[in-house]
């Protein structure tokens, strides 16, 4: 989607991963932290930049705290549109890159997660900070995905559980 487009789809409060360019990455993820220029997720961090926070299309005028659930458009290391997510968005389908959530259920073929729903388990996929030994329903994943959709990479936070 042409820049021009996306800024009017933003400015009419079309929610964000309906608004998502080309050139994007759309995150799903759990803010653990954030200075002021930096928020920071589970293995991963971005710059703020000069993008606004966004609720429900208007503009959130409160600061973001540890916990949010946020959806992040992410070009280049630098959020480029913030959204504070209500509770349990209708999330599944929608094309995310980098995503974190709750492990439900999970098989050799696929996993059931809290938020995001099913999503296919790619033979390749890289393991880090664990393996498929440490799943368990409640494990909480970070999971990375190609922009076509193909699971690349899945993290599980705090294995030892």
């Amino acid at each position: 989607m042409e820049q021009s487009r996306k800024w009017c789809a933003w400015m009419l409060g079309v929610p964000l991963w309906a608004a998502q360019a080309g050139a994007d990455e759309l995150w799903l993820v759990e803010l653990e932290h954030s200075d002021g220029i930096r928020l920071q997720f589970q293995g991963a961090e971005v710059e703020l930049g000069s993008a606004a926070i966004w609720r429900q299309g208007e503009i959130w005028p409160q600061p973001l705290k540890p916990g949010d659930q946020l959806a992040l458009l992410v070009a280049d290391g630098v959020a480029t549109r913030i959204e504070l997510l209500a509770a349990r968005a209708p999330l599944a389908n929608q094309p995310w890159q980098r995503a974190q959530d709750r492990l439900q259920s999970f098989d050799e073929r696929q996993l059931t997660l809290a938020t995001l729903g099913t999503v296919p388990l790619n033979p390749q996929v890289r393991w880090v900070n664990g393996s498929a030994a440490d799943l368990h329903a409640g494990s909480e994943l970070v999971l990375i995905r190609s922009a076509d959709g193909i699971l690349q990479g899945i993290e599980v936070i705090n294995p030892e559980e």
